[in-house]
C-alpha cells in the first residue's frame, strides 16, 4: 500500500506578489492554504514598474545569480498563472534598453563585462529619433523583459478563487513562537494556527520581526501619449509601456510609511521622463500613487527560517523578478528542502554581533 499522505494547512502571511505566488504553487500541489492580509490591495507589488531586469540593474555576484534564474522562470511562470486563473497576463521579453546619458559611460564598460559572460548585448552609440541629445547610447539587454503587474494581480487573485483558498481580512500583529517553532498568529480579529507559515509581507516586516528591512517610498506616473516600444531605463527615470498608458517611474525617498505624493515628487519624474523621450512633454497624465519598496543595509533579500516557517523579504526593487524563485524557494522549503540562497541570503549576515548596526 502506498504511504497515506495527511494534506497540511499551510498559512501565508501577505497578499503581494511573491506571497500570491507561494499559495498558488502549495495549493497545486495540494496543500490547504489560507492567505491572512490586512489589505489585498495594499502591497507595493501592484503598483511596481514590473520590470525584469538584473542587468540594467547592474546586479553582481550571488544577487545576479539569483535574479538571473528567476527572470529564466518569468515564462513559465507567466503560463502557468494563466493557465489556472484563465486570464491573461502581458508579459514581454524582447530586452530593455538601458540608457546611457552623457557623463555615464562607465554604464557601456558594465554591458561589455555581461557580454564577455556569454550574455546577449548590443550597443547603439549616438542613437537618433526618439531620444533626446543627453542620451548618448543605448544598450539592449536582449534577455531582459518587463510584466504588466495590475494583470498580474488580478491573474493571481483569480487563480487563489479557482483553487479555492481560503483568504482572510486581518491585520496580523504578533507571533507566537515556541524556541524555533511558530505556534500561531494573533490578528486583530482572530488567532490562525497552521502546521507551517510563510511570511511575504515586504515593507512592513519589522512590524513583526527583528530584521532589517525599511520602506523606501517610490512615486510614479502614467502617462497617455507617446509611447515606446520597449522599456527605456535610465537613471533619471525608467519608462514602461503598458498596453493603454506609459508608466513612468519612479522616485526614491527614505521617508518612512509617509503617504501621499508630493509636487517636487512628481517635477522630477516629468523632467526625468522629457530628458530621455522629448516626445512625452506633449503626453497626458493619467494618474498618479506610489508604493514601499522593501529595502534592506545591502539591498539584498533576507530569508529568515524556523522548523516550520520561513520568512521571505527585502526584496528591494526586484520584487517582482524574484517571485518565481523566491516562491519556489519558500515552497521547498515548506517541503523539507532548503535551497542554497536561503543561507547565501541568510538574516545572519546581520546579527552576528552587530544587530545594533542596521538601525535605520
Amino acid at each position: 500500500m502506498g504511504k497515506l499522505y495527511i494534506m497540511r494547512k499551510i498559512i501565508v502571511v501577505g497578499s503581494g506578489i511573491i506571497g500570491l505566488s507561494c499559495v498558488v504553487y502549495l495549493a497545486l500541489e495540494g496543500e490547504r492554504v489560507q492567505v491572512i492580509t490586512r489589505n489585498p490591495e495594499e502591497a507595493s507589488s501592484w503598483v511596481a514598474g514590473g520590470m525584469l531586469a538584473p542587468f540594467s540593474e547592474g546586479l553582481e555576484g550571488e544577487l545576479f545569480d539569483f535574479s538571473y534564474e528567476s527572470l529564466k522562470a518569468y515564462p513559465e511562470f507567466v503560463k502557468l498563472l494563466e493557465n489556472v486563473s484563465g486570464q491573461r497576463v502581458d508579459f514581454w521579453h524582447g530586452g530593455i534598453h538601458r540608457v546611457v546619458l552623457r557623463g555615464e559611460e562607465e554604464l557601456l564598460g558594465v554591458a561589455l563585462n555581461y557580454a564577455r559572460k556569454g550574455y546577449k548585448t548590443e550597443v547603439i552609440k549616438e542613437p537618433t529619433g526618439e531620444f533626446s541629445s543627453e542620451v548618448s547610447a543605448i544598450v539592449h539587454y536582449l534577455e531582459e523583459g518587463w510584466v504588466d503587474t495590475e494583470k498580474l494581480r488580478d491573474a493571481l487573485f483569480s487563480a487563489l478563487k479557482k483553487l479555492n483558498v481560503e483568504l482572510i481580512v486581518d491585520q496580523v500583529v504578533r507571533v507566537e513562537r515556541s524556541e524555533s517553532r511558530i505556534e500561531q498568529v494573533l490578528g486583530l480579529k482572530s488567532s490562525y494556527r497552521g502546521d507551517a507559515y510563510i511570511f511575504a509581507i515586504g515593507a512592513w516586516s519589522r512590524e513583526l520581526f527583528d530584521i532589517p528591512v525599511y520602506p523606501l517610498k517610490g512615486q510614479f506616473l502614467k502617462l497617455r501619449g507617446y509611447k515606446p516600444q520597449r522599456v527605456c531605463y535610465s537613471s533619471v527615470s525608467y519608462l514602461i509601456p503598458r498596453e493603454n498608458y506609459i508608466y513612468v517611474g519612479a522616485t526614491s525617498e527614505d521617508v518612512g510609511f509617509m503617504g501621499g505624493n508630493t509636487l517636487e515628487g512628481m517635477k522630477k519624474l516629468s523632467e526625468g521622463a522629457m530628458r530621455v523621450l522629448p516626445y512625452l512633454s506633449s503626453s497626458f497624465l493619467l494618474d498618479f500613487s506610489y508604493g514601499y519598496r522593501p529595502a534592506t543595509p545591502d539591498e539584498k533579500p533576507i530569508f529568515e527560517t524556523g522548523d516550520n516557517y520561513i520568512i521571505a523579504t527585502g526584496h528591494y526593487r526586484n520584487g517582482i523578478l524574484h517571485a518565481p524563485i523566491t516562491a519556489y524557494i519558500a515552497k521547498e522549503y515548506i517541503k523539507g528542502k532548503r535551497s542554497y540562497y536561503i543561507d547565501v541570503f541568510s538574516c545572519e549576515r546581520f546579527t552576528k554581533g552587530h544587530r545594533a548596526d542596521y538601525s535605520v
